[in-house]
């Protein structure tokens, strides 16, 4: 489906990971064994590569796809890469965390899409699932190793709606979430505040359910991303986009 928005676009609620950000570049247990070599620590590699993909496995059935297994630790469960893979290490944790966002790629066309938003006076906010406060410093640690922190105004997730350096904005957001559909209720409330109503909003990201399906009833403009992941079409999609340049369409 490739529908224009019936009114001029003022705000983009962007999703974060396989929509700006490609996960599938870093290879965790590459990074695991850098880490611990680094330190002189290499002898510990293989125990906690080894304690990595046995969470990792935990996070749905063996037929689950490694990268949903990945994707949903990181979003929903974060905190047990600290106590059980590295058992709260501060010094390989800040290691890892560094290693960690840049080793992700970044999609081809994303800086130009983000620059195109800014010069029409569009406001954008990354919109993610990640429900913890480690979760929203990766996304800021991204942004900011990455330059792209200047095309953002805020981070919004179940954990809050945060500044770009993951200082608590608003807490009412909390426990609201892309996978019940509650946070696009609470960023068209807080749009209203803005003046900026639903039907002059949109949420691009990856996923035709968490990202389209769930937002639409609340009155955005839905654009799939299909251009890391093709996750299959979905009917609530007004437009879906293989390459971040098809963004210009629309603008």
């Amino acid at each position: 489906m490739a529908q224009r928005p019936a009114a001029p676009i003022r705000w983009c609620g962007i999703d974060y990971g396989e929509t700006i950000m490609n996960p599938l570049t870093l290879h965790q247990s590459a990074v695991i064994r850098e880490v611990y070599r680094d330190l002189g620590r290499g002898a510990e590699a293989d125990d906690r590569v080894r304690r990595w993909y046995s969470v990792r496995d935990t996070m749905g059935p063996p037929s689950t796809a490694p990268h949903l297994l990945v994707r949903d630790l990181k979003q929903y469960a974060r905190d047990r890469i600290a106590t059980e893979v590295f058992d709260n290490d501060g010094e390989v944790l800040k290691r890892y965390e560094m290693k960690e966002v840049l080793a992700f790629a970044i999609p081809e066309g994303v800086e130009a899409a983000l620059k195109l938003l800014r010069s029409k006076g569009v406001g954008a906010a990354i919109v993610s699932e990640s429900a913890s406060l480690s979760g929203v410093q990766v996304i800021a640690r991204f942004l900011k190793a990455r330059a792209f922190d200047q095309y953002f105004q805020e981070i919004i997730t179940p954990a809050g709606r945060f500044s770009l350096d993951s200082q608590m904005l608003d807490p009412a957001f909390a426990g609201a979430t892309k996978k019940a559909g509650t946070i696009y209720g609470k960023i068209r409330e807080y749009l209203k505040t803005k003046n900026i109503p639903s039907s002059q909003a949109a949420i691009i990201g990856d996923d035709p359910q968490l990202d389209a399906e769930h937002s639409k009833p609340y009155g955005f403009f839905t654009i799939q991303y299909t251009g890391v992941i093709d996750r299959g079409g979905s009917e609530k999609a007004d437009f879906a986009m293989k390459e971040w340049k098809d963004l210009g369409t629309i603008f």
